[in-house]
């Protein structure tokens, strides 16, 4: 009889357990997800991603850039689309381009992830940075996350950054 009552009980366990994982995937989804979430919405909705969402989109580790580049991944919702290389683009276009300072430091901190296919890129754009204003750019290393690693650091050293 135990047995028999026990499987019932089980098998509506697992029910409730699965339920509650896609409630508790959102609870534990982090803000910086959270973030790139809104952006992809907007993306492929062919809205204006606003400058306060596309900033945040600017990994501040290594675990939030793994999370920004899976958007190119063949399993990912965005992997068919240009999300990433579009919304890298307007990063580092608000501060070039646009000229808009708020941009300047996330520019310079999305630059050091350059690495693979993306680093050409990165790198076009760290130089265009840099060749606008050198000395700012040599006082901002201070700011920079990652400035002792490449590209960053060839940069600074390239700049006679001190």
């Amino acid at each position: 009889m135990n047995k028999i009552l026990t499987l019932p009980v089980l098998i509506i366990l697992s029910f409730l357990t699965l339920g509650n994982s896609t409630e508790l995937k959102t609870l534990n989804e982090t803000e910086y997800e959270k973030n790139l979430n809104t952006a992809s919405e907007l993306y492929l909705e062919k809205k204006k991603i606003p400058e306060s969402i596309l900033i945040k989109l600017v990994p501040e580790n290594y675990t939030e850039f793994g999370i920004y580049y899976g958007t190119t991944g063949p399993d990912h919702k965005m992997g068919k689309t240009d999300f990433f290389y579009d919304t890298t683009r307007l990063i580092f276009e608000q501060a070039t381009s646009e000229k808009n300072s708020e941009f300047y430091l996330p520019s310079l901190n999305l630059a050091s992830f350059a690495d693979g296919e993306y680093a050409d890129v990165f790198i076009e754009y760290l130089e265009l940075i840099i060749n606008t204003d050198k000395e700012k750019f040599c006082e901002s290393l201070s700011g920079i996350k990652y400035k002792n690693r490449n590209p960053i650091k060839y940069y600074s050293e390239l700049n006679k950054c001190e």
